[in-house]
């Protein structure tokens, strides 16, 4: 039974936004980035405790300009007006850059939240498809475009309040008594695991749908495509969904057209030797996700795992698993603001084990298709629904024309899975790089989407210092892995720190850390798989004797190096005592903690704030759309 429809006047308006400056409120951030107030800090010499006030949100303003805009989706404007990403550079070093404009931000503040934007009920700001930024987009146009993929009947059916709950209710006691008919076949901690989660879940039972705007895709006259999402974080399977993902993910692994990311395919390419006549190929299956029929895919993955057990794979029991298996993709039970659907074909993309259920699903096919094209199909593989490969062709132009449609043809042929393929080319885009042959090797570089925003954290967010430097040296060590010339390298560090710049870093703060990472960087490059191996079982040595303090961060608590301070003259090796690891329990084993990490989260940012997962009291009642 859906509520009632709330009674408010709604309109689609045409403004964008507009972030300008105001340097007397410096610690005002916007979405994305978290905000902190001053408090009451109160520490002891010892800092074992301080008393805080609870901090304050900030207010956002937007113009009211109006401008043509038919699809509703407005401009989330990037924070720099005038920049654009791919702004030439003549710079020839880090330094050079450091006269780039700075960042322009205006905030009010406000003593009460939720923030200005948040009470506008005529907006919200989702997400984008590949990571791209937030947007902006009126309420309207957003349930619009996310009831265009729930109002599809082969896809979703569509329940009241009291069927949801009543399904949910159902989906807890089978889950139960799955757990009790396979105790044996499964570990206490994921027992422990799967439990909490109903516990947790069981006031708030159901998964939530929203859309993310695909605006890297061509754009039509009702606006942008959207993927929908059907997130399972607060449902009641989700438990299970995560205990089938570590189940499934070894099998998936397994198949030959996995690879685990974009350097492995890097180092994969770098490897073969390209023939003259060698082309590049993608593909990309249409909405897999959607397009995954729940029936042949439960059927035909369930007869590989019982093929496969005991023979290839020794670490799952089959019946549980295939049971389980079950129970995730036939109870996708979701809220829509006050409306509610079950899935009834298809796999929903949030769903913990999503990602290795479908790479799996289209592996069955492709292990027989593949190898009857060992001529021309020099290199396969599949990132879960994007292909690519490299085609030999034919010395005969129009038979290879034939086989080329052939190839695609026989790649189409399962349960009505779509793949657009490109044409054959010398170069293509495929994920985060551009490969390209040349000669009889393939060379790769950074591939960024042009309406990428790159909103790294400014200096003035509310974060510890960690955060910035494991940012430069996380993706100057990504630039080296895969670009394969020195000259794309340097072009791209130069790209990053010049929109380090552009985010309001200063140069004289952040070049240090660039050579460092540089630094850093090259030396892995340099490391064998040996050495790489011994590293890390040194890492995961000192993982196990250390100890985790989690904290919420605040820019004016103790600082790590006080922690650690007090840390090490209360607890560790406190003046005048025995020191940590010489004291033993009564069955005199010694205590095996030799240090410290301070482990810190965030509090609640603005783009919290602004989730589009929770659309109640935004406006006219979803419900009210289905009239």
């Amino acid at each position: 039974m859906t509520s009632p429809t709330k009674k408010s006047s709604h309109h689609s308006p045409n403004q964008s936004l507009d972030l300008a400056s105001n340097s007397s409120v410096p610690h005002h951030t916007p979405l994305g980035i978290s905000h902190q107030t001053p408090h009451d800090l109160n520490v002891t010499s010892n800092v074992k405790s301080f008393s805080l006030r609870p901090p304050r949100l900030t207010r956002l303003t937007h113009n009211t300009n109006s401008t043509s805009n038919p699809s509703g989706l407005l401009p989330f404007q990037t924070f720099l007006p005038g920049w654009t990403p791919d702004s030439a550079d003549s710079s020839q070093n880090f330094e050079s850059s450091s006269n780039t404009a700075k960042p322009s931000l205006t905030y009010y503040p406000s003593n009460e939240p939720p923030c200005y934007l948040r009470n506008d009920t005529n907006l919200v700001f989702p997400d984008t498809d590949k990571g791209l930024g937030p947007c902006a987009v009126t309420y309207d146009q957003y349930v619009r475009d996310a009831l265009v993929h729930l109002k599809d009947p082969t896809v979703f059916k569509q329940l009241s309040k009291e069927e949801a709950w009543a399904r949910a209710h159902l989906i807890e006691s089978n889950i139960r008594s799955w757990l009790t008919s396979h105790k044996k076949a499964i570990d206490k901690d994921a027992v422990n695991y799967i439990e909490d989660h109903l516990h947790r879940n069981r006031h708030s039972p159901l998964g939530k749908f929203y859309t993310l705007y695909k605006i890297h895709k061509q754009r039509t006259p009702t606006g942008f495509p959207t993927r929908p999402v059907c997130s399972d974080a607060t449902s009641l399977p989700h438990g299970l969904g995560k205990w089938v993902d570590t189940q499934l993910q070894p099998v998936a692994k397994a198949q030959p057209s996995y690879f685990q990311d974009s350097y492995s395919l890097k180092k994969l390419l770098s490897d073969t030797d390209a023939p003259p006549n060698a082309l590049l190929f993608t593909a990309d299956a249409k909405s897999m996700y959607t397009n995954i029929r729940t029936g042949p895919a439960l059927t035909h993955i369930s007869h590989l795992l019982r093929q496969e057990a005991g023979r290839t794979f020794h670490h799952y029991d089959t019946q549980a698993l295939i049971e389980a298996i079950e129970l995730v993709f036939t109870n996708n039970i979701l809220q829509f603001g006050d409306t509610y659907w079950q899935q009834i074909s298809g796999t929903g993309m949030g769903i913990a084990p999503a990602p290795p259920w479908a790479t799996i699903y289209y592996a069955i096919h492709e292990n027989r298709i593949i190898p009857r094209w060992t001529s021309n199909v020099l290199l396969y593989r599949r990132f879960i629904d994007d292909i690519i490969g490299i085609w030999v062709c034919d010395t005969c132009p129009e038979h290879n024309n034939t086989l080329w449609a052939q190839f695609k043809a026989d790649m189409q042929q399962w349960h009505g899975l779509e793949w657009e393929f490109s044409g054959l080319s010398q170069s293509c885009n495929y994920m985060d790089l551009t490969l390209t042959i040349s000669g009889r090797t393939i060379q790769s570089t950074l591939f960024e989407k042009a309406q990428n925003l790159y909103l790294y954290l400014p200096p003035h967010s509310s974060h510890p210092r960690g955060p910035l430097q494991s940012l430069i040296f996380g993706n100057i060590l990504r630039i080296h892995r895969l670009c394969s010339t020195p000259n794309e390298i340097q072009k791209h560090s130069r790209a990053f720190f010049r929109r380090l710049i552009n985010r309001g870093h200063n140069s004289s703060t952040i070049t240090p850390i660039f050579h460092k990472a540089t630094h850093n960087a090259r030396a892995y490059m340099q490391r064998t798989p040996d050495d790489h191996t011994h590293r890390q079982h040194t890492l995961q040595t000192k993982t196990d004797t250390t100890i985790f303090f989690r904290l919420k961060y605040h820019p004016q608590d103790p600082t790590a190096r006080d922690i650690q301070q007090a840390w090490q003259t209360t607890i560790a090796s406190p003046p005048n005592d025995v020191p940590l690891t010489q004291l033993t329990n009564v069955d005199g084993f010694s205590m095996p903690i030799q240090s410290l990490t301070i482990a810190y989260s965030r509090p609640l940012n603005l783009r919290n704030q602004f989730s589009v997962r929770n659309i109640e009291n935004r406006g006219l009642t979803v419900s009210s759309y289905l009239t």
